[in-house]
């Protein structure tokens, strides 16, 4: 299969596990008051798991039972550390953006009124910021250790 297929298939893939994840991560914040660093412990892993069985069965075509224990055990290495970093950098950036706001409040204004985002919708940014950062080193690894072909 091509670069630009599997690309394709992994961005689709991860709009769903972003979904997942975002939709989980806004449900903590907005109606259970968790604060961004805990809403992410939580919604990350679920977004993971989608994330897992779509790239799996669907990006890099591994549907065979065989070789699914190390395929695992691979994805979930691979996904801790990248958990660890955007853990990281959420809390960075919510410090940043939220917390001790290094934006002026006109920049913070205009990436509000841009966006769309509310005052109280700010809290996203540190995890969008985060999340941007993540990816391409997900995929890369995905793709050369986690479900490469032997």
């Amino acid at each position: 299969m091509s670069w630009i297929t599997q690309i394709k298939k992994y961005v689709t893939v991860g709009f769903g596990s972003a979904i997942t994840d975002f939709t989980i991560y806004g449900l903590l914040i907005h109606f259970a008051g968790f604060s961004p660093e805990i809403s992410n412990l939580i919604s990350r892993p679920c977004g993971g798991l989608f994330s897992f069985l779509g790239n799996k069965l669907w990006t890099f075509e591994r549907r065979q039972v065989d070789g699914t224990r190390r395929e695992f055990i691979r994805f979930w290495i691979v996904w801790a550390a990248s958990y660890a970093l955007s853990e990281l950098l959420v809390w960075l950036f919510h410090i940043q953006f939220v917390r001790h706001s290094a934006f002026p409040l006109a920049l913070t204004d205009a990436i509000a009124h841009l966006t769309g985002f509310r005052p109280n919708m700010i809290q996203f940014l540190p995890k969008v910021c985060a999340e941007g950062i993540v990816c391409t080193g997900l995929f890369l690894s995905h793709r050369f250790w986690t479900f490469r072909q032997h």
